[in-house]
């Protein structure tokens, strides 16, 4: 079971960074003011999607451990 979701999720992170949408497309100006800054607040939502669902597994898993006891 394990191995099915680390399978699946390493899955789905290669097929996002291999998409073309991914890619620049015409207009993506990398050399714009504010393309770092945009840059940087698209990572940092990324990451804090990423520390919601990490807390909200932990929440739930530690309920479920107190109430195995």
């Amino acid at each position: 079971m394990n191995n099915t979701i680390k399978n699946v999720t390493y899955t789905v992170a290669s097929v996002a960074v291999t998409s073309s949408p991914v890619f620049a497309h015409a207009g993506h100006d990398h050399n714009h003011w504010s393309s770092q800054f945009m840059h940087g607040l698209f990572y940092l939502s990324l990451a804090a999607v990423g520390a919601a669902c990490v807390f909200a597994g932990y929440k739930a898993y530690s309920r479920k451990q107190s109430s195995s006891k």
